[in-house]
This record gives structure tokens, sequence and C-alpha cells, in this order.
């Protein structure tokens, strides 16, 4: 139509102003045509950016079949994740390859390749200045699946201009299932990964000396791969012809359906001080120290003059002193905690356990002037008592312990305890369920009768 109305304008004109006029309109026409050339060729020109690669794995490659032979924990499944939301890789990290080859990721910037971090732990504050509020010279750190060691900083903005956050273990090694697998890139669970934990800032806090430690879900809930896959498929089977099990809630239930070994990391953590020396990281072995995790200092950081000194085993043979130390101190903290010591005790000896309990409970629930706290303690050690996480000792109460997929044992002494504070009326009806349910457990009566 347009076309139409410019023809029928020129016929009405004599052929100078024909010619006038098909200028002007053409004009607009050729600049249009100008422009989109030049927008094209600005596009085709502008230097691109360069390809920054997230995935820990993807810039690694595959670890040499030597590292299986150092004795570092093998790979395993852990807890099933958090609360908090989807896992997803932290912008501010650093990783120290299988290889020994080092690259670090900052904010903004692109991915960077070092030659070595021999001054490793004091090079973090350099990365990453000290503007953390409270969380100021924490790190995470965990060793991945390949024996590649992720490190980040605890606190962190996800967004440019946004709040501090904090970065969970899951960030570094997130997983599309609970037992890991599929792209490592997001997603709601935990990866795999053979050990995670902390590195802090210690002493005078001026980068010569640090804490290690492995205060984390990596450590405490240690189940083989193949064993959670296999519960999981079955479950996922299960789920086929019973109504309600879905992926999380499948999910969900792993720590309660199935059984954790009980694991200590002293030999972990001295073998990940020697993994540190052959990645040519000049420190030197402080105090090797064993504590109570239910002792924690104020942060949550262990007071070492309350701990028991340890001898650090295996880490004897890579940590005696010597020109290659540099000044950079590292104490290495063993966390003791509920339910890591093996089950030495018998069903009436557990009995007798809780009976002590109520006893201190009712003298609560009669006004005596005692400490609901320390009945919550008590409480929470005979939830996480060993012997309810051993084979032997369960297999004695026929009885679904921890409440996989139905109302256990364990959970109604939770409820009493997140209770005790607030109401203690109604944390004594919820004992009173805690104690029939222990009796129809030890007399090897299911507490409930869904059972996988």
């Amino acid at each position: 139509m347009c076309d139409a109305v410019q023809r029928d304008a020129v016929r009405g004109t004599s052929g100078a102003e024909a010619t006038r006029l098909g200028a002007t309109v053409a004009r607009p026409m050729i600049s249009f045509a100008a422009l989109g050339l030049a927008l094209v060729l600005a596009v085709l020109l502008a230097p691109q950016p360069v390809s920054r690669p997230t995935d820990v794995r993807a810039v690694c490659g595959m670890p040499e079949e030597e590292f299986h032979q150092l004795g570092l924990p093998e790979v395993t499944a852990v807890n099933w994740g958090q609360w908090h939301g989807p896992y997803a890789l932290p912008a501010e990290r650093m990783a120290i390859c299988a290889s020994g080859k080092v690259f670090v990721w900052q904010r903004g910037g692109p991915m960077l390749q070092l030659p070595s971090v021999p001054d490793l732990l004091p090079s973090l504050l350099k990365l990453w200045p000290r503007d953390r509020g409270s969380q100021d010279g924490n790190f995470l750190w965990i060793l991945d699946e390949d024996y590649n060691l992720v490190i980040a900083p605890i606190m962190q903005r996800r967004n440019e201009g946004g709040a501090l956050l904090e970065v969970k273990h899951g960030d570094l090694a997130p997983g599309q299932t609970f037992f890991g697998r599929g792209p490592h890139l997001t997603g709601p669970y935990r990866g795999l990964a053979r050990l995670g934990g902390e590195f802090n800032l210690a002493g005078a806090r001026d980068g010569a000396e640090w804490i290690m430690h492995a205060k984390s879900g990596y450590t405490a809930y240690r189940v083989p791969v193949r064993e959670a896959e296999d519960y999981f498929h079955v479950q996922h089977q299960a789920s086929l012809t019973q109504a309600g099990r879905n992926e999380s809630e499948i999910a969900q239930n792993f720590q309660r359906c199935v059984y954790r070994e009980i694991y200590r990391v002293r030999d972990a953590l001295s073998r990940m001080f020697c993994l540190l020396r052959r990645h040519g990281v000049r420190v030197a072995l402080g105090e090797f120290r064993q504590c109570d995790i239910r002792s924690s200092a104020a942060g949550g950081f262990p007071d070492l003059q309350t701990c028991t000194v340890k001898d650090p085993g295996n880490a004897t043979a890579c940590s005696s002193p010597s020109a290659e130390d540099g000044p950079t101190t590292l104490h290495v903290i063993d966390w003791y905690a509920p339910g890591q010591d093996r089950c030495k005790s018998t069903v009436a000896d557990y009995a007798s356990m809780l009976k002590a309990v109520e006893l201190d409970l009712m003298r609560l629930f009669q006004g005596e002037p005692l400490n609901p706290a320390d009945v919550q303690k008590q409480i929470r050690s005979l939830r996480k008592h060993s012997c309810l996480f051993s084979r032997e000792f369960t297999d004695q109460l026929h009885c679904n312990v921890h409440g996989c997929f139905g109302d256990g044992f364990t959970r109604k002494l939770k409820a009493v305890e997140l209770m005790l504070p607030k109401d203690l009326k109604e944390a004594r009806r919820l004992w009173g369920l805690a104690l029939a349910a222990w009796s129809s457990c030890a007399a090897g009566q299911a507490i409930s009768p869904e059972q996988t």
C-alpha cells in the first residue's frame, strides 16, 4: 500500500520534481540500511567474552590412578541436603586439582590459572579481602570425588550489591540426585565428595596460624554410594505402587532408612595434611587435638585448651619440620560428636539411660530448679546414641527406630527435645508417647507397620 501511494505521488509531478521526491523518499531507506550494516559489523567485530568454565571437573580432568592408593576416604554419599534451597557453585572459589593445577574464580573476573600455591592459606586472605563480617577468615573446603580440593570463602554475595550469604559445603559439589549423580553445576542435593571441612584463621589472625577440621555432613553421614543407589532404586520402584513416595520424600527419608557407617575422621585429616604437602603447600603441622563438638567456644571454634592432644598418626610421615615448612602453621582438629562411639551398650543399658533422663524430667515437671537446657542435652544424647546407629543393636529391637517412612522412636524423642523449652505440659505428654514407643520397640513390636 505504501508503494502504491508513493507511485501515485510521483505520477502527479513533473520529471524534475519526481526525481527530487524519489531521492527524498529513498534517502531514509538508504540510511536505515547503512545503520543496520553498521550494527551487524559492530557485533561481529566486538571482542567476544572469554569462555569461563565453572565445573571443577571440566578444568581438572580425571585423577591419576595412584590417587586411589593414598588412603584418602572412599567416595561416599551423605545426608540428602538442607532446606536452604538448591545448591549452586559460588562465584568465589579455588580448585587445587589432583594434577596440581590451580584455578581461581573471583567475582566478575575471568577464571585464573595459577602456577602453584606454596603459601596457600595466607594467599586466601589476599585473593578474598577480609570483609566478611563474623565469618572473616573462615573458608569451606571439600575433597571431591576426583580428589580435587575446592576452597571458598564462607560468606559471599550471590548477586552484585546483595547481602552476604553463607555458602554451604553442598555448593562446592552440587548434585542432581541425593547420591550425587547427574550434572554437578546445580541441584537440590549435596553431590559426591570424599571429605568436607573448614580452614579457619587462628592465633594472632595475621595469616600465620590456621585450624583445619571436618565439621561437615560429608564426614558425619558416610554411606557407600552403591548402597545409596540401591536404596533409591528400591524406593523408586515402590513409589510406582505406593502413593506419596516422590523423589523428595525418598531423599528426606534416606538418613532414617539407611544406616551410616561409624566414621572417625582422624586418619583422613592426617592424609589431607599430607595431600597439601604433596601439592607443594609450605605448611607446618601444629597441634593435633581431639575436641568435643558439644563444648566448642563462641562462633563454633574449638577451645584448644579443653581439647585432648592426639598423635597425628600417619601424618608424621609428611609432617617433620623442614626448610620447606614455611611460616604457616596448621592445627588439625578432630571433632568428637555424639554417635561416633562404637556401640558398647545392651538394650537393657539403654533402657537404664532412658530411665535416668525420665527422673530428671519428672523433677523438672514438678518445678524443681533444674535447667531445661541440661535435660535437652540428655535427650539429644539419647537420640543420637551410637547404638541406635548400630545394626547389631537395632536388629534386637525389630522396629522402626528412626522413622523410615513412618513414625519412629527417635523422632518422638526429638519432639520432646524441641518442646521442652516452650511448653512443659505438652513436653510431658510427648515424653509419654516416647516411652510407649520404646516399650513397644524393646519388646520387639513395631512402632510403625510400614517398614522398608
